[in-house]
C-alpha cells in the first residue's frame, strides 16, 4: 500500500512541475508576445487609444447564474476570466510598467516625466512649504470665500437676510439653520416629517439601511431647545444627515452593503461621523449602498434597493446609491458616501444632485470594515455647491490629537504636520480690496477639454435613449459655450477659455484602475472569509450572484500585474498634474457618458453584471481615483426622458477650491433647469 501512495505521489508531483513549469512559460509568453513600446519614447504617445470593452453582457437573471457558477465553481472559470483579461490587451500594463521602468524620470529637454518620482502605491502630492504656507493663510479666508462663491445668487441674498430661498427647489443647510432660527420650523418638527416621508415611501424607493430613530429623536430634541435658548452650535445644528454604511455610526451595522449581522454593530463613531454631531447634525442612520460598493450601478438585491427617484425602473448610480437617493428626495440636505470608482460622482449624476469627491488624503475616516486604501476618499453628496463648500470645511480638517493624529495613515504618509487645511480659495482669486473689476481685469480661467476623450460615444447596445438625442454631449457643448461666451463674462467674476489637451496611454492608465480596484474588493472579501471576522463567518450571509463574479474576477491576475498598475499609477499621478499645474486649471468632461439605464429583469434577485456597462460608466470616473484628483459632479439639467444629466469638472490635488468655484458657474447656468423627483416620491421638509 505504501509504495502505492507513493507513486501516486510522485505522480502527482510529476504533473504539478510540468504544469508549473508549462504555466511559467505560458505567462512569460503573454508578456512577450507584443512588446510594443520597443521605442521608449512611445510610452508618452498622446493619440487617444481608448477601444470599447469586449467582454459577455448577460442581460437574463439565469445567464448571470450559469456565469457564476461557471466561473466561480469550475476550473475552466479562472482560465476563462483569464483568457478575457488578455483578450482586452491585460498583457501590455506590465510591457508598459516596464518601459516606465526604464525610461528618465524627467527629460529637462522636452519635460516629460514618468511618475517615478511618486514612488508606487499612494497618489499622494506634498506641497513645498511655499505652497503649504499658502493654503495655509487661504483656510483663514474660508469664511469671506463662502459668500464669494455665492454672493451672485438671489436666493443667497435672501439667506444672508435670514430668510430660507422660496425660489431654489432644494434647501441648503443655510436654509434649515435660518428656519430655525426665524422658528418657522424647529429641529424636532424636521425629523418627525422626515421620518413619516421615510414611512411612506420605503417600500418604493429603499433609501435607508437602518434608522437610529431613538437617537436622532433626542438629538433633534437638543438641537431645538438649543434654539429656542438662542445658542445653536454652528450653521449645521438641527441638519438631518445620513451616512453611507461603509463607515461606523455607533450602534449601528457597518455592513458594506452586506446583509446585516450582529458583529458588525459599531461601538464607536467615526472622525467624520463624530465632527457632524459635535457640529450639532442630526445623524438620522445608515444608507443602502451596493454590496461592497462593488458596482457603480447602485442596487442592491439583499436591501432592494435603491431605486431612482425620476423613474423608479432605472438605477440610481451607486456605490453610495442610498445616500444620493436621500438628497435628491428632499429627505436630508446632505449626505456622507465614499468613491473608490466614482461612487460619490456617480449616483450624484444619475440622481442630479452635487457631489464632491475630494482628492486623496483630504478627509481623514477611520474605518473598521475597509482599510484605508490608495483608490477611496469620503465626500459630500448635496444639493448644491454651497453646501459642498460648507461639508468640506467641516469634514475635511485634517485630523487632530483628539481623533488620533499620530497614527492615523493620512498623517503619517504626509509627514510633518499633515496634510493643509481646506479653503475655498482658488488659484486664480485676486485681491481687489472690493473694489469692481472690469472684464479686462478678470482672471482667466483655462478649462481643459481632451476632445477625442469628451466626444467617445458609448456602444449603441448599452444606453440608446440616450445616444438618440445625444443629450449628454449636446449639454457639454452647451455648458463650453455658456462659459465662455461675453454674456457670461459680464455675470462671473472670471473669464474662461478652453484650452486642449491631451493625455498618453489613456487605455492603459483606465486599464490599471480597473485591475487595482476589483483586486482590492476581492482582497476585502476574501480577508474576511480567511478571518472569519464580520458577515462572512456565518455561512448563511452569503454575496450576490453578481458581487461572486466580480470578487472571482479579481483572482486572476498576477503579482508582477498588480506591481505594474501600481507603476502606471504613478505615471498616470504625474501626467494629469503636468496638464492641471502647466496647460489647464481644471478640467471639464460630461460626469456619465449616458444617463440613467434600465433595471433588466431579475435583477433585483441576482444582481447584475455587465463589464462592458461598468467600463463605459467609469470613463471620466477613474482619473479621480487612480491619480487621487478632486472631482465634482454639477447636475445640468434633464434629456428627453426627464432623466438628469451631470458635468465633471477635476482640479489639481488640494485645490478642491477650484472645482468648486468653476462649479458654481456651472450651476449659475443651469439653475432654472433644474428638475426635482415626481411629487409622490419628494420632500420639503420645511413647507
Amino acid at each position: 500500500m505504501s509504495l502505492g501512495i507513493g507513486g501516486n505521489r510522485s505522480t502527482i508531483i510529476i504533473v504539478a512541475v510540468i504544469a508549473i513549469l508549462f504555466a511559467t512559460g505560458w505567462e512569460t509568453a503573454e508578456y512577450r508576445k507584443e512588446l510594443f513600446l520597443d521605442d521608449l519614447s512611445k510610452i508618452y504617445e498622446s493619440e487617444y487609444d481608448v477601444q470599447n470593452l469586449s467582454t459577455p453582457s448577460p442581460s437574463r437573471w439565469w445567464q448571470l447564474y450559469v456565469m457564476e457558477r461557471l466561473f466561480k465553481s469550475t476550473p475552466l472559470g479562472s482560465y476563462l476570466l483569464r483568457k478575457l483579461f488578455l483578450k482586452n490587451g491585460g498583457h501590455k500594463v506590465v510591457e508598459f510598467a516596464h518601459a516606465i521602468q526604464q525610461s528618465d524620470p524627467m527629460n529637462s529637454r522636452t519635460g516629460l516625466i514618468s511618475g517615478k518620482e511618486f514612488g508606487m502605491g499612494e497618489p499622494l502630492i506634498r506641497l513645498s512649504p511655499k505652497e503649504y504656507e499658502w493654503h495655509t493663510a487661504a483656510a483663514l479666508e474660508s469664511a469671506d470665500r463662502i459668500h464669494d462663491l455665492m454672493s451672485s445668487s438671489s436666493d443667497y441674498d435672501d439667506q444672508q437676510q435670514g430668510q430660507p430661498s422660496k425660489r431654489r427647489k432644494y434647501r441648503s443647510i443655510r436654509d434649515y439653520h435660518n428656519a430655525y432660527i426665524q422658528k418657522s420650523s424647529t429641529p424636532t418638527k424636521v425629523f418627525d416629517k422626515l421620518i413619516q416621508f421615510y414611512k411612506d415611501t420605503d417600500a418604493r424607493l429603499r433609501i435607508m439601511q437602518e434608522v437610529d430613530y431613538d437617537v436622532a429623536k433626542q438629538a433633534a430634541k437638543e438641537s431645538t431647545q438649543r434654539y429656542e435658548n438662542g445658542n445653536p452650535i454652528s450653521i449645521w445644528d438641527g441638519v438631518p444627515v445620513v451616512i453611507k454604511p461603509e463607515i461606523d455610526v455607533k450602534g449601528l451595522h457597518t455592513t458594506n452593503g452586506r446583509q446585516m449581522v450582529d458583529s458588525q454593530i459599531a461601538k464607536y463613531d467615526d472622525i467624520i461621523v463624530s465632527r457632524l454631531r459635535k457640529a450639532g447634525a442630526i445623524i438620522i442612520g445608515q444608507t443602502v449602498m451596493h454590496e461592497m460598493g462593488i458596482q457603480p450601478t447602485g442596487y442592491n438585491t439583499w436591501y432592494g434597493g435603491p431605486v431612482n427617484p425620476y423613474d423608479m425602473s432605472r438605477f440610481s448610480g451607486g456605490s453610495s446609491s442610498g445616500s444620493a437617493v436621500a438628497v435628491a428626495t428632499g429627505m436630508v440636505p446632505v449626505a456622507i458616501g465614499f468613491d473608490g470608482g466614482g461612487s460619490v460622482r456617480i449616483p450624484a449624476a444619475w440622481s442630479g444632485i452635487v457631489g464632491l469627491a475630494v482628492g486623496y488624503t483630504r478627509i481623514p475616516y477611520s474605518k473598521s470594515s475597509v482599510n484605508v486604501n490608495a483608490a477611496t476618499k469620503a465626500g459630500p453628496l448635496v444639493n448644491n455647491i454651497e453646501d459642498a463648500a460648507e461639508a468640506l470645511l467641516l469634514v475635511g480638517q485634517p485630523i487632530s490629537e483628539e481623533e488620533g493624529r499620530d497614527s492615523h495613515p493620512y498623517h503619517l504618509m504626509y509627514g510633518g504636520d499633515g496634510p493643509p487645511p481646506p479653503h475655498l480659495k482658488p488659484r486664480w482669486a485676486v485681491s481687489n480690496d472690493g473694489d469692481k473689476i472690469t472684464d479686462d481685469e478678470k482672471p482667466v480661467v483655462r478649462i481643459g477639454v481632451f476632445k477625442d476623450w469628451v466626444s467617445h460615444r458609448p456602444s449603441q447596445n448599452i444606453a440608446s435613449v440616450t445616444i438618440k438625442d445625444d443629450a449628454v454631449y449636446k449639454v457639454f457643448e452647451k455648458t463650453l459655450s455658456s462659459l465662455t461666451s461675453s454674456l457670461n463674462d459680464r455675470q462671473s467674476p472670471v473669464r474662461f477659455e478652453v484650452v486642449d489637451f491631451t493625455i498618453p496611454r489613456l487605455q492603459l492608465q483606465a486599464m490599471a484602475h480597473s485591475i487595482l480596484l476589483t483586486s482590492m474588493f476581492t482582497f476585502i472579501a476574501l480577508n474576511e472569509e480567511f478571518r472569519g471576522s464580520s458577515a462572512r463567518s456565518k455561512p448563511n450571509v452569503r454575496l450576490e450572484k453578481a458581487t461572486q463574479v466580480q470578487v472571482k474576477l479579481g483572482t486572476v491576475f498576477t503579482s508582477l500585474e498588480l506591481l505594474a498598475c501600481e507603476r502606471i499609477r504613478a505615471f498616470a499621478t504625474a501626467q494629469w498634474r503636468k496638464v492641471l499645474m502647466e496647460k489647464a486649471d481644471v478640467i471639464l468632461t460630461p460626469m456619465m457618458q449616458m444617463t440613467s439605464v434600465q433595471r433588466p429583469p431579475g435583477s433585483d434577485v441576482a444582481g447584475f453584471s455587465d463589464l462592458a456597462l461598468i467600463v463605459e460608466m467609469l470613463r471620466y470616473v477613474w482619473p479621480g481615483n487612480l491619480a487621487g484628483l478632486p472631482g465634482l459632479a454639477v447636475p445640468t439639467g434633464v434629456d428627453s426622458a426627464g432623466l438628469p444629466i451631470s458635468m465633471q469638472v477635476i482640479c489639481a490635488h488640494w485645490h478642491e477650491a477650484d472645482c468648486l468655484a468653476v462649479g458654481r458657474e456651472i450651476e449659475k447656468i443651469y439653475e432654472s433647469e433644474r428638475s426635482i423627483p415626481p411629487a409622490e416620491v419628494f420632500v420639503d421638509l420645511l413647507s
